[in-house]
């Protein structure tokens, strides 16, 4: 049956692996969201590191890195009926919290690039040697960062589906226009 489980999970890891690599990540933090997928319940240090072969060390620092990014959450909870201990769990976070904290790293970095440019900007201003090329590049940099910050502040007003419909009808609105 874990045979199974893991040929059916198998394109799921692949993606999480590739998804670790594009972040700079390690393959076991792409290979431990991976297994993560498609369980009903969350699963113990113990079991992860049963299914992925790495060290409880390993599994124990990839799993607090992906949950200080949001992807994972721990789960607190007894042992067993019989044991006074608690155990700690992981599972993967909701579509909904996976979004907000895409949105909220997307929003960070383009206020942190865009706050840089303002300040490049006012220093320009004050430095009347440089040329009028920086200052139509900053410009139109600028406008560019803060229209993402927009579209970012936009798309976390709603859900996925919500922003689906809205972005699927207004081109299908386009089409009629265009025809």
């Amino acid at each position: 049956m874990d045979e199974e489980m893991l040929a059916l999970k198998r394109p799921i890891i692949d993606a999480c692996i590739k998804s670790a690599k594009r972040n700079g990540w390690s393959d076991a933090m792409g290979i431990l969201r991976g297994i993560l997928f498609l369980e009903s319940e969350p699963m113990s240090l113990d079991m992860l590191a049963e299914k992925t072969g790495y060290s409880k060390t390993t599994v124990r620092s990839n799993m607090n890195y992906l949950e200080n990014l949001g992807l994972v959450i721990r789960v607190v909870g007894p042992l067993g009926k019989q044991h006074r201990y608690k155990q700690h769990r992981y599972a993967l976070v909701n579509e909904a919290e996976v979004m907000r904290v895409i949105l909220s790293a997307a929003k960070e970095e383009v206020h942190s690039i865009l706050q840089a440019l303002i300040r490049i900007e006012k220093n320009h201003k004050d430095n009347s040697m440089e040329e009028a090329r920086l200052s139509v590049l900053l410009a139109e940099t600028i406008q560019f960062y803060e229209e993402r910050n927009r579209i970012l502040d936009l798309i976390s007003e709603y859900t996925s589906k919500e922003l689906i419909e809205i972005l699927e009808s207004k081109k299908n609105e386009s089409c009629r226009i265009t025809q």
